[in-house]
């Protein structure tokens, strides 16, 4: 289930995922609804994926909304 087809995927999905979150989701909550989408894929391996795009965490994303909220 893994190669890289599978990893083309999953970072496409994470990345569909916190592009359109409406609140900020921790990897936690982003593993659970890759789950609900039939990828089997724990919090670290989004960790993982995430930071390997350049994404920043939960806290830091949130801390650029309110930056770009308060622009």
């Amino acid at each position: 289930s893994g190669g890289t087809l599978g990893v083309e995927r999953r970072l496409r999905a994470i990345r569909a995922i916190i592009d359109n979150e409406a609140d900020i989701l921790s990897d936690d909550a982003i593993a659970g609804l890759l789950k609900q989408r039939g990828f089997d894929c724990a919090r670290r391996t989004v960790v993982k994926y995430r930071e390997a795009m350049g994404i920043g965490s939960s806290v830091q994303r949130r801390r650029q909304r309110k930056i770009a909220g308060a622009a």
